[in-house]
């Protein structure tokens, strides 16, 4: 009886623990396979396709399969997605990234545009504000003599049209 319990304890433990440790792989699989997915997602193919690595449908082309290799291997080697695109930026050239980096000259692609948009939208509410306070003035200058011909031109117009 003795004998019977360690290797019944045993028998539990490898019930309970081996769907535990069949669940760990099958979320790293999920995991990898998400990752390939992202980082893959971020590149371009460099046929000339002008697609996303992994969705390049270009019949026969020499460069997909080759990227997609390479990156399966950094993958693989990196534990960053930065780092990977990195080496992606470094072997096939910046554009192969399809988003610019967040870092180094690359950063002026995500700063330069909110700032030009924020002093558009300064400019133009100067130049509204600068007009609005010509408008007295415009208003003020409408007061004016009128020159008598151009008065008697009107009243005839308003005459002819019943206004």
């Amino acid at each position: 009886m003795r004998r019977l319990q360690p290797r019944l304890a045993l028998a539990l433990t490898l019930c309970f623990a081996l769907p535990l440790m069949m669940r760990a792989d099958v979320d790293k699989a999920h995991e990898d396979k998400a990752r390939y997915e992202r980082t893959g997602g971020k590149m371009q193919c460099m046929c000339g396709c002008n697609q996303m690595l992994l969705k390049c449908n270009h019949v026969g082309c020499p460069v997909s399969p080759v990227m997609i290799r390479d990156l399966k291997v950094q993958l693989n080697a990196k534990t960053g997605d930065e780092e990977v695109l990195d080496w992606f930026r470094q072997n096939y050239g910046v554009t192969t990234v399809i988003l610019p980096a967040s870092h180094g000259f690359e950063l002026t692609a995500w700063v330069v545009p909110p700032v030009v948009l924020a002093l558009a939208v300064v400019l133009a509410g100067l130049i509204v504000v600068t007009w609005r306070k010509r408008m007295p003035q415009m208003a003020a200058a409408g007061d004016v003599a009128v020159d008598p011909k151009l008065e008697s031109l009107r009243s005839r117009a308003r005459q002819e049209t019943e206004i």
